[in-house]
């Protein structure tokens, strides 16, 4: 609630008007369309607000997931608007520099990893 009403000071928010404000798709712009019209309208939007990714909310699980990979992100992939294929390597190394895939002592996670390790091999 405290997201809603701070976007909108003046108004007095019912519980209904905020289920039915962020019902589909979240508090973001619900974008509505064939695959092929989808990207033009995102497009519009990153361009207004210099944001450079895509992060989609859901109303129906699986089944939107499976809609946007199986016919939005080609979509996007062929306007050059979502990238094709991912650089090697974990993201930790993608952060961080190569070798850098593990966490590394004093962290508390890498003696536990070493724990694991010895546990599997029993």
């Amino acid at each position: 609630m405290d997201n809603i009403t701070r976007g909108d000071p003046e108004r007095v928010w019912t519980v209904r008007e905020v289920a039915q404000h962020v019902g589909i798709g979240g508090i973001g712009p619900v974008l509505v369309g064939t695959p092929d019209k989808s990207p033009t309208i995102s497009k519009r939007g990153s361009s207004r607000t210099d944001v450079d990714g895509l992060n989609v909310p859901f109303a129906i699980s699986p089944g939107d997931f499976e809609d946007i990979t199986e016919m939005l992100v080609p979509e996007l992939v062929k306007r050059g608007r979502y990238k094709a294929t991912y650089r090697q390597g974990t993201l930790r190394e993608k952060l961080f520099g190569a070798g850098r895939a593990r966490l590394a002592a004093p962290h508390p996670a890498a003696a536990y990893r070493h724990h694991v390790a010895a546990k599997a091999a029993e």
